[in-house]
């Protein structure tokens, strides 16, 4: 049962406003990127972290003008420390778990290295790295975390655990495309959207998010 049950929350409405309006903006991104030619992926990296999370700044704001403007009612609300700890660790979890989903599934599937271009960020010199960092480990996990637990784990879990956290982590996972990526985000979907349930609040799902994908982005970082 979650933890504020009579509490107002988004519906349908902002549900699918939300996931409309992201949908669109990720599209009008994918073709930018895609005019961006290769011999600058590392700032198509960057730039694609960027505009990820403003694109999900941007639906957010779009659901929360459907019908609730209360950001507390979207999981703005203040959590103990302890909590916050939590996400950390959850979040280094999560790094090691990917590793072991990775291994397992390269030994059936090959595929193409979809994060060639946050790769290329990585190793393209400490500017590039700061900038990736702070696009690809604040303002994505940010803009994500708004859209994926703020409003849609929050207007599913009306239905009970299993639609508010696994439906919540399928969506989530789907919008990552399909590669091993969604698998990994299935997988902290599930996670965050556990800490999501059990507190009311975004900021132990962001601290997971933040660490699980800053210490990615520093793995590729390493010579």
């Amino acid at each position: 049962m979650p933890l504020i049950p009579h509490a107002p929350r988004p519906g349908w409405p902002e549900l699918a406003t939300v996931l409309i309006a992201y949908l669109l903006l990720i599209l009008v991104i994918a073709l930018w990127l895609a005019q961006i030619p290769d011999g600058q992926a590392a700032w198509r990296g960057v730039a694609g972290m960027a505009a990820n999370g403003v694109a999900g700044v941007v639906a957010f704001l779009v659901a929360f003008t459907v019908r609730i403007r209360d950001f507390r009612a979207f999981g703005f609300r203040a959590v103990a420390r302890p909590w916050r700890l939590v996400g950390a660790a959850v979040g280094v979890v999560a790094f090691g778990l990917s590793f072991l989903i990775e291994g397992l599934y390269i030994q059936f599937v090959t595929e193409a290295n979809t994060q060639a271009d946050f790769q290329a960020a990585a190793t393209g010199g400490m500017l590039s790295l700061l900038a990736l960092l702070i696009t690809g480990a604040l303002l994505t996990p940010l803009g994500e975390e708004l859209v994926f637990r703020g409003v849609i784990a929050n207007a599913l879990n009306r239905y009970g655990r299993w639609a508010g956290v696994a439906g919540s982590a399928a969506i989530f996972a789907a919008v990552h495309g399909p590669s091993v990526i969604f698998l990994n985000a299935f997988m902290v979907g599930l996670l965050v959207g556990v800490l999501f349930r059990r507190t009311a609040s975004l900021w132990p799902g962001l601290v997971v998010h933040a660490v699980y994908n800053g210490l990615w982005l520093l793995y590729y970082a390493k010579p």
